[in-house]
């Protein structure tokens, strides 16, 4: 069960894995077919061709599902593709001509729209140059203009497509009001952390921050200065935390930080460390200090997302019973 769920978020967060895994599918039930074909009709030139471009596609696929890296494959995959439509076009002909537009296709989804720019016109000219078009003057022109046709659609779709999905991802991963990352993204950024821990053994750890006595500031002030205390807040915590490290507002007046290659000194250090400026520098509108309690929990191995924040969240419960402007890491307490 877990399994099958760790599967299916890898492929929802992961577009170009969706990509690699779907090229994969189609490899098996578009080719495969025609290896039996082939070999049934003594085509051996085509039935090579035809399993080396099976084989490469889900070798690129296995890679990006083992590694977790898609950005090798998919480029390999998409020069490969562009070379494995001229040994179509020279081994199969009228045939093979028709491979040419679902490869171009193709390209525009692995790899940046340039590329697959590039990858089209540079096999179009090399099937031009080895002469393997078939067909009179008026044919090859033809076949010539729809393929540009094509490639220069599949580079505005490209496009269109990078544009749209720039601004879907600002709307899915970013909180309105103060433009961190939002509780969506968090949960998706502590997965990848369990997955990079699990595999390379790498520290990480979680802050979770809670304003203390922010009800009183919207009582008495209104709720738009409590919405400029929030983002002063998050400009503040984004100052100061490190370069790899990441903020999210995890929902009211609580903001998570995910600390990468962190034991937990130093998870200790960098919480305090907030606290400190946030008391010295965040002031409420009648300008009394404003302070954090801060709870905070390091991921052990083998341990889910929810047991690692439920851990971190509890830290953060024992910091506001002990006196709020604290910091509660696991056991630790300061």
């Amino acid at each position: 069960m877990n399994r099958a769920r760790n599967i299916r978020h890898r492929l929802t967060t992961d577009f170009q894995l969706a990509i690699l895994s779907l090229m994969g599918a189609i490899a098996l039930i578009g080719i495969t077919p025609f290896l039996f074909v082939r070999a049934a009709n003594g085509e051996w030139y085509a039935f090579v061709v035809d399993l080396l471009i099976e084989t490469v596609i889900l070798g690129c696929m296995l890679r990006a599902w083992l590694t977790g890296k898609t950005h090798g494959p998919s480029l390999f995959l998409a020069y490969f593709i562009g070379a494995g439509a001229v040994a179509a076009i020279s081994a199969l002909g009228v045939a093979g001509q028709y491979w040419y537009f679902p490869a171009v296709v193709a390209c525009f989804f692995l790899v940046h729209r340039h590329h697959a720019l590039g990858i089209a016109l540079g096999t179009l000219l090399v099937v031009l140059a080895l002469g393997s078009l078939v067909g009179d003057a008026s044919d090859i022109a033809s076949f010539c203009v729809t393929g540009i046709v094509c490639a220069f659609l599949g580079y505005v779709f490209a496009f269109r497509t990078e544009v749209q999905r720039q601004q879907l991802e600002v709307l899915a991963t970013k909180d309105a009001l103060t433009a961190t990352f939002n509780r969506h993204a968090l949960l998706d950024e502590l997965e990848r952390a369990r997955r990079v821990h699990a595999r390379d053994k790498v520290g990480f750890g979680i802050l979770v921050l809670d304003l203390d006595y922010f009800k009183s500031i919207n009582d008495q002030y209104g709720h738009l200065a409590g919405d400029k205390v929030l983002v002063e807040l998050a400009r503040l915590l984004e100052k100061h935390i490190r370069k790899n490290d990441r903020l999210f507002r995890y929902g009211g007046e609580e903001f998570v930080i995910l600390a990468h290659d962190v034991d937990e000194g130093a998870l200790i250090a960098m919480a305090d460390k907030l606290r400190v400026q946030v008391e010295t520098c965040l002031r409420s509108p009648g300008g009394a200090a404003v302070t954090v309690s801060i709870g905070g929990s390091l991921l052990r191995p083998d341990e889910s997302i929810d047991q690692w924040f439920a851990r971190a969240d509890a830290a953060l419960y024992a910091s506001k019973g002990s006196g709020r402007n604290r910091v509660t890491v696991d056991s630790a307490h300061y």
